[in-house]
């Protein structure tokens, strides 16, 4: 797994519900999604689905989070439920870069 990768799911452990996600964790975690794949960093949902389990996510994030990532990962869209709160793409890959 790509060590960038690895960190925004430890970042997400920390912010997003692990059992029942908020519509800002959706959010965060899509806008996460996307900044990985726009710089080129390779997301296997089968080894994104490992880590969650690995960690202590429950069976219905899992599910949603590995169903965004394949789409995203096959260049599909996801659809953000409130843009303006959502974190900027920008933010989100300083932060994987701090």
């Amino acid at each position: 797994m790509h060590p960038i990768l690895e960190k925004a799911l430890k970042l997400l452990s920390v912010t997003c519900s692990k059992s029942a996600l908020h519509p800002s964790d959706e959010d965060r975690i899509k806008v996460t999604l996307r900044v990985l794949i726009k710089n080129g960093v390779v997301i296997a949902p089968a080894a994104i689905e490992q880590w969650l389990i690995a960690n202590s996510w429950q069976a219905k994030p899992i599910k949603n989070i590995i169903s965004w990532a394949t789409a995203i990962s096959n260049g599909g869209r996801v659809q953000l439920k409130n843009k303006t709160m959502a974190p900027t793409e920008k933010e989100v890959w300083q932060k994987l870069n701090a």
